[in-house]
């Protein structure tokens, strides 16, 4: 477990940044440049999270977002498994309506007028002003209520407006077969434990996709923690440019 250790340990790090970084991903920031016509680092940041997602899937979900690791520090509270499904498009329907805002101002403005990657973030650092320090506690107390109340990732599954670009990237790579962090698993090994669906941060029913041999979930965040809990090394996370044909 110590690639577990070690990637509770990263995101504890990137949680403990969130003072300097917030404002870097903070898409209504990216909302007030377009207005100006100014890109803003948090709008660099959205493509940068796709190129990402195109080579290691939604990685940065499970190993650096300081959201994530909120929510993760809350399972002992309520360690519930939630539904995925039809209540994972709500996220498709958030970031679709940002998107059309996003370029009606940028129309507005005239087009891209300027890259400015420290707009709105005054000497480099997101929490300066007490309007800052208020932001920041409603977006932390919301991930939060939100956790407690529903449980396991809630905003990663129906709020992320981050995840659809990461899920596109991702399914840019399996169309074109190009080489990408993936899980691989060898069912014919599987003993049905189950500890794999019981200890997935995002309630996936990998004990289903390894039957299925279909592992490219778009809810994966490559956090490899089905991996090393599996007694039987059944499944494996590596670089590979198969493409998975069976739908989960």
């Amino acid at each position: 477990m110590k690639r577990q250790n070690l990637r509770k340990a990263l995101m504890v790090v990137f949680v403990l940044s969130l003072p300097v970084t917030m404002f870097y991903l903070s898409p209504l920031l990216t909302l007030q440049g377009a207005w100006k016509g100014i890109v803003t680092s948090s709008l660099l940041f959205v493509a940068l999270s796709a190129v990402l997602a195109f080579f290691a899937g939604r990685v940065f979900c499970g190993w650096i977002c300081p959201g994530g690791a909120v929510q993760e520090v809350l399972f002992p509270a309520n360690d519930r498994r939630i539904p995925g499904g039809k209540y994972d498009l709500i996220k498709y329907g958030v970031a679709a309506v940002w998107l059309a805002f996003l370029a009606a101002f940028f129309v507005r403005a005239g087009g891209i007028l300027s890259v400015a990657p420290l707009y709105g973030i005054e000497g480099g650092v997101s929490l300066a002003t007490p309007v800052s320090y208020l932001m920041f506690y409603i977006a932390m107390g919301g991930m939060v209520v939100l956790s407690l109340a529903v449980g396991r990732r809630p905003f990663c599954h129906y709020g992320c407006l981050l995840a659809p670009f990461m899920i596109a990237g991702k399914y840019a790579a399996i169309k074109l077969g190009t080489p990408r962090l993936r899980l691989h698993a060898e069912s014919e090994k599987c003993i049905d434990c189950k500890l794999c669906t019981k200890n997935c941060p995002m309630s996936l029913e990998v004990n289903a996709m390894v039957k299925a041999s279909a592992m490219d979930s778009p809810e994966c965040i490559s956090c490899a923690a089905c991996v090393d809990v599996c007694p039987k090394k059944v499944i494996s996370l590596s670089f590979s440019s198969a493409v998975s044909t069976k739908k989960e």
